[in-house]
């Protein structure tokens, strides 16, 4: 009997175990690993990992605007924050957090910081796990700086407020100045640069003005209608040019100049004692005849560009060619459209002011603007400093925490900055450089 237990012991024993070890194997795979998993991937290490990934390897920036709350364009910070980073590979580091017992990440491009994002706790199922709780930028952008281009007299506000003279840091005006009549200006634009949002522009009737962005600038620009002459208004530009080209071979007298030019103009005095191209002429004939730049001052003047081609038939012919390309300017004289003023130079050439500010420190120490025009300029005395040597004037730019100066201008021993040729000025604020 005894040995009989003994017996069934030991098949019971071994039932037992396995069963045991059925059970462990349960909870070790079944429950306990999928446990240690989430716990494993729930660790802030694995955590900041997925952020980065998801938003900076490669960056979204279209997220990355969302997450930080940004209110300047999308488009123009996405571009700009491409520019910047441009090949870069970002990289992730990690940094305290202070006593909040969060987890902060620095996100670098290069070696300059570019962004930080936060990680916080919080418990599910009696588990901590780790979720993305902030993200802020650091670096590269001037989000509210804004650029607007107009026209001369339309109004400019931004986020509501009327922008004043001194957000004007550039005026553009063209060569056609130099052929009106005083008081009569051409095409004039003006650039202003304020901070805000949102950007409105009237025109001097109290209209908003249509903006379209210009993506390689940033700038907002006014949209332009583009103005084209009437009938009335090409048959006269068309007529003058032909009359004045005849009167050059003597195919035409002084009563036809007239039904085109002012008489009492200072160009139709010149035209009339001109040399003239050819003296003898069997005939001749206008092709290609093309009218463009048209440009409106008001409802009595106008101007615009007129080329043609004109085939000349000599005494012996032989045909000799020529080109006829001019801007005429007409004004309404006693009813009818005449020609006051005709040039061969580009009077779309724009003529440009631009506003330098120049600092020393935080102090304004003048601004002014300089033309396209002028070879040199004269920025104000800078303050001796005991020991230190004036370098020059310099632009100031920040990357993350870093701040850079670049010398721009070295005055000479006159105090005069001297340009090179066909350098073009950009609005600048201007700091002083000291060494020792």
């Amino acid at each position: 009997m005894e040995k009989k237990k003994i017996s069934l012991f030991y098949i019971i024993l071994p039932v037992f175990l396995l069963l045991l070890l059925a059970v462990f194997l349960f909870i070790r795979f079944a429950v306990l690993r999928p446990w240690l998993v989430r716990f494993e991937t729930s660790q802030p290490k694995y955590a900041s990992q997925e952020v980065f990934a998801e938003l900076f390897s490669p960056a979204d920036w279209n997220k990355i605007y969302d997450l930080a709350g940004l209110e300047e364009d999308r488009e123009r910070f996405i571009r700009a924050m491409e520019e910047m980073t441009g090949e870069q590979t970002l990289t992730m580091v990690e940094t305290s957090a202070g006593l909040s017992g969060d987890r902060r990440y620095i996100v670098k491009a290069g070696t300059d910081n570019l962004a930080v994002f936060t990680l916080v706790s919080e418990e599910q199922d009696k588990q901590v796990s780790w979720k993305l709780g902030g993200l802020e930028l650091l670096m590269g952008r001037n989000p509210d700086v804004v650029l607007v281009r107009t026209l001369a007299g339309q109004r400019v506000l931004v986020d509501g407020a009327e922008l004043g003279e001194s957000c004007q840091v550039q005026t553009t005006e063209t060569a056609a100045e130099r052929y009106l009549p005083e008081g009569v200006h051409g095409r004039r634009t003006i650039l202003w640069q304020s901070q805000g949002n949102d950007v409105t522009v009237l025109d001097e009737n109290g209209s908003e003005v249509p903006l379209t962005l210009d993506t390689d600038s940033g700038c907002f620009i006014v949209e332009e209608p583009d103005e084209v002459p009437t009938r009335e208004e090409r048959d006269a530009l068309i007529g003058a040019a032909e009359v004045y080209a005849m009167y050059m071979i003597r195919a035409a007298n002084s009563a036809q100049l007239q039904k085109y030019f002012d008489s009492e103009s200072a160009i139709y005095q010149t035209i009339r004692s001109s040399e003239i191209w050819i003296k003898t002429t069997s005939g001749h004939s206008f092709s290609n005849e093309t009218v463009g730049e048209f440009c409106r001052y008001g409802e009595d003047m106008f101007s615009a560009r007129v080329s043609m081609h004109m085939d000349v038939k000599r005494g012996n012919g032989t045909t000799k060619p020529y080109e006829v390309d001019s801007t005429l300017f007409f004004h309404r004289k006693n009813g009818a459209w005449r020609a006051f003023e005709m040039t061969n130079m580009d009077v779309q050439e724009e003529l440009v002011h631009t506003r330098l500010v120049f600092m020393d420190g935080e102090k304004e120490l003048g601004n002014m603007f300089v033309s396209s025009q002028d070879h040199s300029f004269t920025p104000p005395a800078v303050p001796d400093r005991p020991g230190e040597h004036f370098a020059g004037w310099a632009v100031r730019s920040r990357e993350g925490n870093n701040v850079t100066m670049t010398v721009q201008f070295q005055p000479g021993e006159d105090g005069t900055v001297t340009l090179s040729a066909g350098y073009e000025l950009e609005p600048m604020t201007l700091y002083a450089v000291f060494e020792k």
